[in-house]
C-alpha cells in the first residue's frame, strides 16, 4: 500500500513538473505567432505583441503580456482600436475542479480604446469574421445541458490603471473622451457585496464613482439586489439607494438625489449643447425614482430649478429627438423672464405715457425663444406666482404643453393684481420669427399697478375688467409691437385719472394749445365709469366709443393710438352735464361740450381745442345753462373757468344769484376774454 502511494505521489510530481516545465520549453515567439494567427482568423485584424509573454499553469493559471495592440478598421482615424502597456491575469487552478472561479488578479496597465462609427453607420468594432457553419444537431447542446455551472466567483485584485477611451460618431457628430481611468473592483463571492471604486476624467472634469451591489448572484440570475451608487463631478453629483435589475435591460427603483450646478453647462459638457439662450441653470431633484432604459419617473419629488421650487410627480423620457418632461407640480413661482434673451427690465423701450423716461423707441434687440426647443413638456401646474417681464401674476392654475418649440399655456385660474380671470397663451419659438398669441378675460383688476407694470403707464386708477385677444410675430420688441393685431374691451369703475383735472385742462387749452401731461394740473379727475372697445391692426389701436361718466361731467372720445411710433391722435369731448348722476347715468346728457384734440407723443402730448365744433354747438350750450339750477350751475361754471365759487350764492358785484348768464358771455369767459 505504501508503495502504491509512493508511485502515485511520484506520478503527481511528474505531472506538476510537466505543467511547470513544459511551457518554459516552448519558445515565446511560437505563442505570439499562434495567438496572432488566431486573432486574424477570428477578427480580420492584426494583433501586435511587442513585449514579452509569460505563461504558467501552477499553482495558478497565469498569463502576462506586454505592449499589445489590435489594429483598427482601415477607414478609422486611429491606427489601433485597442492597445495596452501590460496585462496581467491569474486564475487559481485548484478551485476550478470544484466549479469555482477565483480570479487572483486581473490588471490592465495603460489601456487605450478607440471606438468610432462611420457615416454609413458601420462601427469599428464590427469585425470581418469568416462565417461559420451552423452547428449540427449533435453539436447543439440540449436545453438545460451544457457545461458545468459556476458555483462561485471571487475577484481578487482587479483594476484598470491609467486607462483612456474615445468615441466618435460621424453620423451624429458626437465625440467623447475619457482619460485617467482608474478603477478597482472587489467581490469576495457572488453572495457577498460587489464593490467598485474609481475615477475618470471626462471632458476635462474628474468623475468619482462609488458602487456597492449587495448580492451579485441575483444580477446573474435575473433577479434584483440592493444597490448604492454615488457619482460626483464638478457639474453634477447624484446618489442612488434602492433596487437594481440588469437582465433584459436596466431597471431600478429607489431614492435619488441629484444636484446640477447648471443644466446648460452640463448638456454642453456631455456633448449635447443646448441652443443659445437664458435659463436652464441650477437643478436639484430628490425623491423616489424608478426607471427602465430611457424612461425615468420621480414621485413625491422635490425640485429646484432656476430659482423656482416645486413638489409633485415628474417623468422624463430621453429616447426621442429631445427629452420630454411631464408631470403634475405645485410651484412657488414660474419666472418666464429667465428664458427670455432680453429679460430684465423689459428692454430699452418700455417708457409709456406719464413716465419721466421719454419715448425711447422699442427695443430692437433680437428676441430668442430657441430655448423652447430644448425639451418637450406636458405639465399641470399650480403656481403661487408667475413672472412675465414686469407683470406679476398671482395664484394660478395652468396646463402647460411644450412641443417642438411651441408653448401652449391654458390658465384655468388667473389671479392678477387683485383681479380674477382665465386665459390662453401661445408662445411659438419653433421658427426663426417668434410668435405670441394671447386671449384673456379678467375682472376686478387694479388698473394702476397692472398698467404700470404692463406698459409703464401710471395715470389710471380703479377696478377694471377687460377682454382681450391679440396676436403678433417679430424678431424684436419693435417688430412685435408693429405686427400687433387683435381686439378687446375694457372698463374701469370708481377710479380716477391721476394728475389730470379735466376742468383745468379745458380752461387751459381754450386759452392756448398746450403740451405735456402737466397741462391738466396736479389734481385728479374722479370717475364712476370709464371704458370702451378697441381694435388693433399692425400696432394701430382704434377706439370709437370711449366714455367717462362722473357727476356733472361726461367725456366721450374716439381716435387712434400708434403703438409703434408711441403717438396719439385722439378727440375727446368733455361735457359739463346738467345732472348729478354718475355711473349708469345717461352718456348723452345735455351739457356744454368742450372738444379737445390730443396729438403727439405719449410722454409729451399736445392739447388743443376743437373750436369749430364748439361754436357749432351754441344752441346746446344755451339749453344747458338754462337747465342748471340756481347757484349749483354758477359755481360749476366758475369752477370750469378756474374761479372760486361764491358760498353766498351771489357774485362779487352783488348780482342776484338767479341772474342768467348769456351764452355769449359764457363763451367769452371760456376763451379767456
Amino acid at each position: 500500500m505504501s508503495r502504491l502511494i509512493a508511485i502515485l505521489a511520484g506520478l503527481l510530481l511528474i505531472v506538476i513538473a510537466a505543467v511547470i516545465v513544459v511551457p518554459m520549453l516552448v519558445p515565446m515567439e511560437t505563442y505570439k505567432t499562434k495567438v496572432a494567427e488566431l486573432v486574424k482568423t477570428q477578427t480580420g485584424r492584426d494583433l501586435r505583441i511587442d513585449g514579452d509573454i509569460g505563461l504558467s499553469f501552477f499553482p495558478n493559471i497565469a498569463v502576462s503580456i506586454g505592449d499589445v495592440g489590435l489594429s483598427n478598421a482601415d477607414w478609422a482615424r486611429d491606427s489601433e482600436m485597442a492597445s495596452m502597456k501590460e496585462m496581467r491575469a491569474a486564475l487559481k487552478l485548484i478551485p476550478l475542479f470544484s466549479g469555482n472561479v477565483e480570479v487572483d488578479s486581473f490588471i490592465l496597465v495603460d489601456p487605450i480604446i478607440h471606438l468610432e462609427v462611420r457615416k454609413d453607420g458601420t462601427p469599428n468594432w464590427q469585425f470581418e469574421t469568416a462565417s461559420s457553419p451552423a452547428p449540427t444537431a449533435e453539436e447543439t447542446p440540449a436545453e438545460g445541458g451544457g457545461g458545468a455551472a459556476v458555483n462561485q466567483l471571487r475577484l481578487g485584485e482587479v483594476s484598470i490603471q491609467n486607462g483612456s477611451a474615445t468615441y466618435r460618431n460621424a453620423q451624429t457628430g458626437a465625440s467623447y473622451a475619457m482619460e485617467s481611468v482608474n478603477l478597482d473592483l472587489a467581490m469576495p463571492g457572488l453572495d457577498e457585496p460587489f464593490i467598485a471604486d474609481g475615477s475618470l476624467v471626462w471632458n476635462g472634469d474628474e468623475i468619482n464613482i462609488d458602487l456597492n451591489a449587495e448580492r451579485p448572484r441575483a444580477l446573474t440570475e435575473g433577479g434584483e439586489t440592493p444597490v448604492t451608487l454615488s457619482i460626483s463631478a464638478p457639474k453634477i453629483s447624484t446618489s442612488y439607494e434602492g433596487k437594481l435589475k440588469v437582465i433584459d435591460g436596466v431597471a431600478f427603483a429607489g431614492q435619488v438625489d441629484l444636484d446640477v450646478s447648471s443644466v446648460r453647462e452640463l448638456a454642453a459638457w456631455a456633448g449635447n449643447p443646448m441652443p443659445a439662450g437664458e435659463g436652464f441653470g441650477p437643478l436639484a431633484i430628490s425623491g423616489q425614482a424608478s426607471g427602465t432604459d430611457n424612461s425615468y419617473r420621480f414621485s413625491d419629488a422635490k425640485i429646484g430649478f432656476d430659482g423656482m421650487n416645486a413638489t409633485g410627480d415628474l417623468a422624463v423620457t430621453t429616447g426621442g429627438t429631445r427629452p420630454k418632461v411631464s408631470g403634475k407640480l405645485a410651484v412657488d413661482k414660474i419666472d418666464v423672464n429667465t428664458y427670455l434673451a432680453d429679460a430684465g427690465e423689459g428692454g430699452s423701450g418700455a417708457s409709456g405715457g406719464g413716465s419721466s423716461g421719454g419715448d425711447a423707441g422699442w427695443s430692437t434687440e433680437p428676441i430668442d425663444l430657441s430655448g423652447l426647443k430644448a425639451v418637450d413638456a406636458d405639465f399641470t401646474f399650480s403656481a403661487d406666482q408667475i413672472l412675465v417681464q414686469k407683470l406679476k401674476v398671482g395664484q394660478s392654475a395652468l396646463k402647460l404643453a411644450l412641443a417642438n418649440g411651441v408653448l401652449n399655456a391654458n390658465l384655468s385660474k388667473l389671479s392678477l393684481y387683485e383681479g380674477q380671470g382665465s386665459g390662453k397663451l401661445t408662445v411659438n419659438g419653433a421658427s426663426a420669427t417668434p410668435k405670441i398669441k394671447a386671449d384673456f378675460t379678467l375682472a376686478g383688476l387694479e388698473a394702476e399697478p397692472f398698467l404700470t407694470d404692463a406698459a409703464d403707464f401710471s395715470r389710471l386708477q380703479g377696478a377694471s375688467a377687460f377682454d382681450i385677444a391679440i396676436s403678433t410675430a417679430g424678431r424684436s420688441q419693435r417688430d412685435m409691437v408693429s405686427a400687433l393685431d387683435g381686439k378687446g374691451s375694457i372698463k374701469f369703475a370708481n377710479g380716477k385719472i391721476k394728475g389730470i383735472n379735466l376742468a383745468q385742462l379745458t380752461r387751459t387749452v381754450l386759452s392756448a394749445a398746450t403740451t405735456g401731461w402737466q397741462s391738466g394740473g396736479s389734481q385728479d379727475t374722479d370717475f364712476s365709469e370709464l371704458g370702451g372697445t378697441f381694435t388693433i391692426n399692425n400696432g394701430i389701436l382704434q377706439n370709437n366709443d370711449l366714455k367717462l361718466l362722473s357727476p356733472l361731467v361726461r367725456v366721450t372720445g374716439a381716435g387712434k393710438v400708434n403703438m409703434p411710433a408711441k403717438t396719439l391722435d385722439y378727440r375727446v369731448e368733455p361735457k359739463l352735464a346738467a345732472t348729478l348722476e354718475g355711473q349708469g347715468g345717461e352718456t348723452e346728457a345735455t351739457g356744454i361740450e368742450v372738444p379737445i384734440l390730443i396729438t403727439g407723443s405719449w410722454s409729451n402730448p399736445r392739447f388743443a381745442p376743437d373750436l369749430k365744433s364748439m361754436i357749432q354747438n351754441r344752441e346746446n350750450i344755451k339749453k344747458t345753462i338754462d337747465s342748471i339750477k340756481e347757484d349749483k350751475g354758477k359755481s360749476l361754471l366758475k369752477g370750469l373757468m378756474g374761479e372760486p365759487a361764491n358760498d353766498t350764492g351771489a357774485s362779487e358785484s352783488g348780482t342776484d344769484e338767479k341772474e342768467k348768464v348769456s351764452p355769449e358771455d359764457a363763451l367769452k369767459k371760456l376763451f379767456g376774454q
